[in-house]
């Protein structure tokens, strides 16, 4: 008993030891913001100082608007057991998450963490890719970036990583075009990486692009205390470089596609975000949020920031794009925005009663959780300049819930920063501008990344331009109880992929030649709405809703 007593120890101890090293990290850098990422999910920082540059401009002296950013998540199993993560700074080596990608079953690869880089890829590299395959169909020059991409069935990527073979799952990693609907990543056939969001087509290039997946399965959590969830976070990070007189050109985006691997359902679940803003000097600092935009930001608390920017001071935003899905599949709201002092937390409790929108001694926050909502420009409004506080140290922590979690569920998680800096401006004028802007940035979004008259973005691959969905495609019967059929009239249907409404595949099949009617069983799903991702021979990529109901 003793030696087994030892053996365990070891085992937590040498995870521990693990949990603690330091991860990869790569920079961003396409634009004018400069934004360090590390593998393990902490972002903006080296784990010494912040590292959101911005305005950035090579050889010029170097102030970040963060000291760090990260992912919160936390939920409640059948018997009342917390069990969560929270990303923080990984001082003294305190960690709840680690880089890496998860097995089948939700646990550590046997043998270590694989897939545990950060993985970069930029436009430039993409275009060249493209046009050496576009000339004969044939690669003459592989790009190491597009060859080495983490994308499922990637036979390449063991070439570019000193022989670390991808491991095997139904899951996706990283995003890709797929040029020939084959269902897997083969570069050498014209595939490419590609930004991958919900509900858009996988042809998106930003100017530079990274990719790195962590999650919090099979060690101690010496941050939170929490017990682990068994989540994988995969993460896209990337930059478009714009023109300069739009918002894209400050800005970066972070997709983290949250997939749950545990076996139980996590009940009054959230899904936060924490920032610690430091607009340069971070002893003088505000915060706030405008819900109806699905903003929180940082700006000065004065007029000069000593030490940092100056007099001519950025205010930063936090534009929140997507929340995640409840048992319905309807997208949840930010639900929590409010300041808290990050340096007093102790206990794994503490930790879900910030998510839940209670101070750390389980104080509810005033206003139902949302802190200083209104515009500091406005007098009559909730903010902290009209409550007259004391500019300071100002940690930030967003949250969306409560919701189930089931297992197997996919959830995205989207935020776009950016700064705004106008010319002559104050913090406070600064702030006003940003609204707009922060709308600019939605409209971008809710339109898969599109360049238009107003927003001009570049280089941007020159990819393949989707066509609309082929008239005459049926899916019946719908409502359907045990199958329902697909038909295409004048194209042929190369792959179709249903979800659940919390993101889960429950069918997915590849054809290796194109039919025009392809069966769909669902007898064994219960009854609801699904999602009919439908991919036809002619390049086109169509979406349907489809009724289970019995």
């Amino acid at each position: 008993m003793r030696l087994l007593l030892i053996l365990v120890s070891l085992t937590f101890l040498f995870s521990a030891i693990a949990s603690a090293q330091t991860p990869a990290n790569a920079t961003l850098s396409a634009n004018r913001v400069k934004a360090q990422f590390n593998a393990n999910g902490a972002l903006f920082t080296d784990f010494q100082k912040g590292q959101f540059i911005a305005p950035y401009a090579p050889g010029q002296p170097e102030v970040s608007l963060l000291r760090a950013s990260g992912l919160w998540l936390a939920g409640l199993d059948p018997a009342g057991n917390l069990k969560g993560a929270a990303q923080l700074y990984n001082a003294d080596g305190k960690a709840d998450f680690k880089s890496g990608v998860l097995d089948e079953n939700g646990l550590p690869q046997p043998g270590g963490d694989r897939v545990t880089g950060i993985y970069r890829v930029t436009a430039a590299e993409i275009a060249a890719h493209e046009a050496d395959f576009a000339d004969n169909g044939v690669i003459d020059n592989p790009q190491p970036s597009v060859f080495g991409w983490p994308a499922q069935g990637n036979w390449y990527f063991a070439q570019y990583h000193n022989g670390e073979e991808l491991p095997f799952n139904t899951r996706n990693l990283a995003g890709y075009n797929d040029n020939n609907l084959d269902g897997s990543y083969d570069p050498s056939r014209g595939d490419y990486p590609s930004v991958e969001v919900r509900g858009c087509a996988h042809n998106i290039v930003p100017a530079e692009m990274l990719w790195f997946s962590s999650h919090d399965a099979g060690f101690p959590h010496t941050q939170s205390g929490m017990n682990d969830t068994r989540m994988e976070v995969q993460c896209q990070a990337f930059a478009f470089n714009c023109t300069e007189d739009t918002p894209l050109h400050d800005a970066v985006f972070i997709c983290y596609k949250l997939i749950y691997l545990g076996t139980e359902r996590l009940d009054s679940a959230y899904i936060g975000l924490f920032n610690d803003f430091d607009i340069g000097n971070p002893a003088d600092d505000f915060f706030g949020c405008d819900p109806s935009r699905a903003l929180v930001f940082g700006y000065n608390g004065d007029n000069l920031d000593e030490g940092g920017y100056g007099a001519d001071i950025p205010a930063l935003g936090v534009k929140m794009l997507r929340g995640p899905l409840n048992t319905f599949g309807e997208e949840i709201l930010m639900k929590h925005v409010f300041g808290f002092n990050a340096t007093a937390l102790s206990q794994p409790v503490e930790y879900y009663r910030l998510l839940s929108g209670s101070q750390i001694d389980g104080t509810p926050v005033p206003n139902g959780g949302i802190q200083y909502p209104g515009n500091p420009n406005d007098p009559a409004t909730d903010s902290e300049v009209s409550a007259g506080n004391t500019p300071g140290q100002r940690y930030v922590l967003t949250s969306y819930g409560p919701f189930t979690l089931l297992p197997g569920a996919v959830n995205e998680f989207i935020a776009a920063y950016f700064y705004t800096q106008q010319p002559g401006a104050t913090p406070l004028q600064n702030v006003q501008a940003m609204y707009t802007r922060a709308d600019v940035i939605g409209t971008f979004f809710e339109n898969c990344f599109k360049s238009s008259d107003q927003i001009v973005c570049n280089p941007i691959v020159d990819a393949p331009v989707l066509p609309a969905p082929a008239a005459g495609l049926k899916i019946y019967p719908n409502p359907a109880a045990q199958n329902f059929s697909i038909e295409s009239e004048k194209t042929g249907i190369k792959r179709v992929q249903l979800t659940d409404l919390t993101g889960r595949v429950t069918f997915n099949q590849h054809l290796i030649g194109a039919t025009v009617q392809l069966n769909v069983p669902v007898a064994a799903l219960p009854n609801g709405m699904y999602l009919a991702e439908i991919w036809l021979d002619n390049g086109a990529l169509a979406w349907e809703k489809v009724i289970v109901s019995r």
